[in-house]
């Protein structure tokens, strides 16, 4: 029979210590069995600092902390709990656990102890001196009482049994020849408050200040003129993504207390969006289940997508590079990075007041292109330089216009060529175009674009 009934309170009863004590086990089993499933993962510190200056002796201890252990029991240290007392971490520890213990309840055994003896280690509580004042405000009486204090210590996790329910507290990397022990940084406490684990709360703040970055990075991008264009369309569903999650986390990082699965759901949630643009596979990547007593190992694979998510994507696949029109037929443009020149494809559009028939079959024999060096002998001997290569339609990076026709830029050096023009591009980095046709109303547009057509 469980020993967590409600006690029959009937009238003539010869009231025993026992009886009040079935009725608490009776409360506390009944308000344990009412919460635990209103709020997944509801253990965890609201609060945990570690006295720095004993790590430096060689020991791991408290100065104060707060929170619900795994078995639903509430602490706080100090105020209803005594300081345990601080760990001797052995000698050659490495990569280990501290936990807060506390004996769980045993059916049948007792739970409360009088005296600490090796006899009753494994009791939840032990009794102190209390002064309790009567609550009535004309009674100005007190009386001494005896108060249970929940036993509480610091152990290393290698070393319970299942007698014990635990919080994990810090991690040992090692502990050194001059006696010191050295903490795991990295090591995310579990926490039923993001803040009571400084780190994490870092990452609320980092992503909500990606994202305030990409968001204003993009919204600049896609007002700039001449490029709202079909290639843009992905620049407005990732600003539309990022506006919608940057109220979430700004949300988040003035919530309090923050539960970390709460901040988990949004940004796993965004690391399988961000995919869709980031990753090449274009698929979310299958992350490990949420676990509360292991959050580290939880948040940094997320952490790591999204992160790399908000910072590959803000590079425009295409850029437009401005040709000036200096008279006489003579166009300019200036492309001061040389990657661009080595690995990205480059596309003329060209509009004019001519079918685009005619423009498509002219424009290519009757434009010379090549380095602000070379021009002049190209234009001198009636040489082409750098070949246009028509292109059927519009690449999809590149804004589309009406009436325009497209070329791309041919980088293969040709037999005939005396040298190869575009390395000679490559080393002046100005662009020179000259049109000795007739094209009245001439438009050109040059395009860098990153990737290929």
């Amino acid at each position: 029979m469980s020993d967590s009934n409600r006690v029959a309170w009937t009238e003539g009863l010869f009231l025993r210590p026992q009886h009040f004590q079935q009725s608490e086990r009776f409360l506390e089993k009944l308000l344990r069995d009412t919460t635990s499933h209103l709020l997944a993962y509801a253990y965890g510190f609201t609060q945990l600092a570690i006295d720095q200056e004993l790590a430096k002796l060689g020991k791991l201890g408290l100065s104060a902390a707060s929170g619900i252990l795994p078995d639903g029991t509430p602490f706080d240290i100090p105020r209803d709990c005594d300081i345990p007392t601080p760990l001797d971490v052995p000698d050659g520890a490495k990569d280990a656990l501290v936990v807060l213990a506390v004996p769980v309840h045993r059916p049948g055994m007792g739970a409360l102890g009088l005296e600490r003896t090796p006899s009753n280690a494994l009791v939840r509580y032990f009794t102190a001196d209390f002064e309790a004042r009567d609550a009535i405000a004309e009674l100005d009486s007190t009386a001494e009482l005896k108060v249970g204090r929940l036993n509480l210590s610091l152990r290393l996790e290698q070393d319970l049994s299942g007698a014990y329910a635990s919080l994990g507290v810090a991690r040992v990397v090692e502990k050194r020849p001059d006696g010191r022990v050295l903490l795991d940084e990295e090591y995310y406490p579990p926490v039923l408050d993001c803040r009571a684990a400084p780190k994490l709360f870092d990452c609320v703040k980092e992503v909500y200040g990606l994202l305030r970055h990409r968001v204003q990075a993009l919204s600049e991008r896609i007002a700039r003129p001449g490029t709202q264009g079909v290639a843009e369309f992905a620049d407005f569903l990732l600003l539309q993504l990022c506006n919608r999650m940057q109220p979430v986390l700004e949300h988040l990082c003035n919530r309090a207390p923050l539960h970390p699965e709460e901040f988990y759901r949004p940004l796993v949630a965004l690391a399988g969006e961000l995919a869709t643009f980031a990753r090449k596979d274009k698929r979310a990547p299958e992350f490990e289940p949420y676990r509360q007593a292991a959050l580290w190992e939880t948040f940094r694979p997320v952490m790591e997508e999204v992160r790399a998510g908000l910072t590959a994507i803000l590079e425009a696949s295409a850029l437009a590079i401005p040709l000036e029109d200096v008279s006489q037929g003579y166009f300019v443009g200036r492309v001061q990075d040389v990657e661009l020149l080595r690995n990205a494809v480059f596309v003329l559009a060209v509009n004019a007041q001519v079918p685009p028939e005619m423009l498509r079959a002219r424009f290519p024999r009757e434009a010379q292109i090549g380095s602000r060096e070379r021009i002049r002998p190209l234009v001198e001997s009636q040489l082409p330089g750098i070949p246009l290569r028509p292109l059927p339609v519009a690449p999809r990076q590149i804004p589309y216009h009406a009436g325009y026709t497209y070329f791309e830029l041919d980088k293969t050096r040709r037999l005939s060529d005396p040298v190869d023009y575009w390395k000679d591009l490559e080393a002046s980095r100005m662009l020179v175009m000259h049109v000795a046709g007739d094209f009245p109303e001439l438009k050109v547009q040059l395009w860098a674009i990153r990737g290929g057509a």
